[in-house]
């Protein structure tokens, strides 16, 4: 039987997922299996998203989402004949719901191994302006996350921006050390802690390890000291148990990138923008609705 041809933005969630939805379809006992799409932002609100927070997105983080506002994927996995449960669960948030960390976290300890000092809730990095009104901190020595990777230093010309909540014990945080930079790198902030575990150099590798880890829910506790709950950690070990192994390779990947493990890779071009049928489709439809 010949395959079904993909529409033209069926083709580009296709690519921009990696071939997830297929491959979860084809899980047993997963079900379920949907994507929220979204219209793509223009160029001009990107730039009234840099402008207000005063630092420039990286350029592929750009093109994502001048492709699609973000996204949602969700699944279910049917743990018995008549109990379904949603549990997969992949979220790139609306730009603008991606916001400075609002948190007043104090000042951590500098001596500690693998906490770097966060500046108090009237310092730029927290606030809504950009400008600094601190009296010039001292950098705090950086120390090593559980993987080793260096943790960041966090002056007052840093800028912390959420990008998602996991479980209500940590942060996915996009971080810029310095405003001047436009390639932040993305942690992960353990609350109870304020310790920062490393997640990805680049936009692009944080939604393909969200991808690689099938969307299982609080995947991003892998590289917490704190790990799964124990009821994800047996998805994982149902769904994907080599991902819980100590020496996984895209683990090492992280952390020693190493060419006999072929990984997918995103090719940025798909963020260059939607099909021109789905492009005039949108435009049509934002069109009516103004009309209304």
């Amino acid at each position: 039987m010949m395959n079904k041809k993909l529409s033209p933005e069926d083709a580009f969630y296709e690519n921009l997922t990696l071939g997830l939805i297929r491959t979860l379809s084809n899980v047993p006992r997963v079900c379920n299996v949907t994507l929220e799409r979204r219209q793509p932002l223009n160029a001009c609100q990107v730039v009234n998203w840099e402008q207000r927070h005063c630092v420039y997105l990286p350029e592929d983080m750009k093109k994502f989402y001048l492709s699609s506002d973000g996204f949602i994927l969700n699944w279910s996995y049917q743990y018995a004949p008549n109990d379904i449960r949603r549990v997969g669960h992949i979220h790139f948030p609306h730009l603008l719901q991606v916001t400075l960390l609002r948190e007043n976290i104090e000042t951590t300890s500098s001596h500690s191994s693998n906490s770097t000092a966060l500046p108090n809730s009237n310092s730029d990095v927290v606030g809504a302006t950009g400008s600094s009104q601190s009296h010039n901190p001292a950098p705090i020595a950086t120390g090593k996350d559980k993987w080793g990777n260096a943790t960041p230093i966090i002056t007052a010309k840093s800028k912390i921006f959420e990008i998602n909540n996991v479980n209500e014990v940590a942060k996915v945080c996009m971080l810029y050390e310095s405003t001047s930079s436009n390639n932040p790198k993305f942690y992960l902030l353990e609350l109870s802690t304020l310790s920062w575990q490393f997640l990805a150099d680049t936009f692009s590798e944080y939604l393909r390890m969200a991808i690689a880890h099938l969307g299982l829910p609080y995947w991003e506790l892998c590289f917490s000291t704190c790990g799964l709950p124990s009821w994800t950690e047996q998805l994982f070990l149902l769904l994907a148990p080599h991902l819980l192994e100590e020496h996984e390779p895209r683990r090492g990947r992280v952390l020693n990138p190493a060419c006999e493990h072929p990984y997918n890779i995103i090719d940025p071009n798909i963020f260059r923008g939607k099909p021109k049928s789905v492009a005039k489709a949108t435009a049509s439809s934002t069109k009516q609705n103004h009309n209304k």
